[in-house]
């Protein structure tokens, strides 16, 4: 049995038995409530995204004086010129390494062929999602190079020919989000980035501007953010979704066990989900693995544990399934360090909680992104205190192409800041010690002995930092190398 199967059954008898102690749920409803857990978690990244496309291309997000960054209709490319500010509340954790470029692909037609120029040592990753989020192809200067290129994208299904010119990559579900990250240094070096985002394209075979259909605006939410809009569906709406959203976008091969699950609980592709017409038990069941699931994403996306003194069963289960959850996951010094996102294979409870606080992650061979909310004593980190993040001689961050740290408030959203720095990193102006270490300080107060290594906290509250490794070396694939603990440092005089 692999360590993630042993985690996962863990996990599972652990929520078991947290249900019978507690709620003294027996027989048939307790069969209901685990096989509706199961359901929800395995549907959540494709409900997610299926919304997430819809208010993306929808024209409330793009038709406006100021769009939201990487909205468009489908089949275009929608590049982001600068980095995000503080008040972007539209994805959680973004970037201040890279400039996007987003577009939703419709292949149900035919391929469609992504183009960029030479980029002349320019990092570039054209990280290519399918609607379960899982990044199946990655071209890109990493892979492939600086030479111009041509990938001809090919949906499910579809029977032709690719001329040898250009690459083909074979997309497993009829909608792909595509994420293009272009390494940029910071506002002076945008006009550098704009000349390249604006020579990408994407054409048909027959090099024609691909069809464009934009969903009814009237229909979508485009001002309330997705996982919010995912959290307030009830079951009825959930699953109706689901059933919809598998036909065009059906489930790999290894998934047969739970596309079995969902069929005993009534949930088929392309057929309309009645909840009406499954027993009390079942449909109870279906309603308590909801209200468990939120309380389990509420608390991941906080990334702190409910009081649950006078909490509900739901608030009190998922405290202690997340605490099960972090022991699963590659910990290190305080650093969450999970190495398989991106290609989740049966991994489904992970990717699922992805999609909630890192949607668009890239695989570990592009990018590995260590995440903190603790310091090395195992304590919240906090505005109210100082920090510091010391590397020693020879162990900085093993990046083949960059590396940065970045400051986030507790939803994972850039932190305001009177320098508006949100992130520090190996393209920054750094001051090394004497014995070539690195020593970052995070704190609110402007240090002082300069701002060269300082990334401003929040004024009040709780936050968490994130590295972000590009290109990783194999010390850090293979666990050979770890992120040094957050250590907190006594308030100045």
């Amino acid at each position: 049995m692999t360590r993630s199967r042993t985690g996962a059954r863990r996990l599972l008898t652990a929520l078991l038995l947290i249900l019978v102690l507690l709620a003294a749920w027996q027989g048939p409803k307790l069969l209901a409530l685990w096989r509706g857990w199961q359901a929800y978690v395995y549907a959540y990244p494709l409900v997610t995204a299926e919304l997430t496309r819809s208010v993306q291309t929808a024209p409330g997000a793009w038709q406006l004086a100021k769009p939201k960054p990487g909205a468009g209709p489908i089949n275009r490319l929608n590049h982001v010129r600068a980095f995000p500010d503080a008040d972007f509340r539209d994805v959680v954790a973004p970037n201040a390494d890279t400039l996007y470029t987003i577009a939703w692909l419709d292949l149900g037609a035919e391929p469609l062929v992504l183009h960029h120029p030479e980029m002349s040592g320019r990092y570039l990753l054209l990280e290519l999602m399918d609607s379960w989020t899982n990044a199946f192809a990655s071209p890109g200067t990493r892979q492939y190079g600086s030479a111009a290129r041509d990938y001809a994208i090919v949906g499910p299904g579809w029977k032709g020919e690719v001329p040898s010119s250009m690459t083909r990559i074979d997309a497993p579900t009829r909608y792909v989000m595509l994420i293009g990250r272009t390494v940029t240094s910071g506002p002076q070096d945008y006009a550098a980035v704009h000349a390249l985002q604006d020579q990408y394209s994407l054409r048909t075979l027959a090099g024609a501007e691909p069809p464009s259909v934009a969903p009814a605006a009237d229909k979508v939410d485009t001002l309330t953010a997705v996982v919010r809009q995912v959290s307030m569906l009830d079951v009825a709406s959930y699953y109706s979704l689901l059933a919809r959203a598998l036909v065009d976008n059906p489930p790999a091969a290894a998934d047969a066990p739970a596309v079995a699950l969902l069929d005993k609980l009534g949930i088929r592709a392309g057929q309309p989900f009645d909840p009406a017409s499954l027993d009390a038990d079942t449909r109870e069941g279906l309603e308590a693995a909801r209200r468990l699931a939120q309380a389990v994403f509420e608390q991941r996306s906080a990334g702190t544990q409910v009081d649950t003194a006078q909490g509900s069963l739901a608030q009190g289960a998922a405290r202690v399934l997340n605490g099960l959850i972090d022991r699963s996951l590659n910990r290190h010094n305080g650093w969450l360090m999970p190495l398989g996102l991106g290609d989740y294979q049966t991994r489904y409870l992970q990717r699922a909680i992805v999609s909630l606080v890192g949607f668009g992650a890239n695989r570990a061979i592009d990018a590995v992104y260590p995440v903190t909310p603790k310091d090395a004593d195992g304590e919240f980190l906090d505005a109210g205190q100082r920090y510091r993040l010391r590397f020693a001689p020879g162990q900085l961050p093993p990046a083949g192409a960059f590396w940065s740290l970045t400051m986030y408030d507790e939803a994972s959203f850039f932190v305001a800041n009177e320098i508006n720095r949100f992130a520090l990193g190996d393209r920054d102006s750094l001051k090394r010690g004497k014995d070539g270490s690195l020593e970052l300080v995070i704190q609110q107060q402007r240090p002082s002995e300069g701002i060269a290594n300082w990334l401003p906290a929040p004024k009040s509250g709780r936050f968490k930092l994130m590295l972000r490794i590009y290109d990783p070396k194999a010390e850090l694939l293979e666990g050979r190398w770890v992120p040094p603990a957050v250590q907190r440092l006594p308030q100045e005089p």
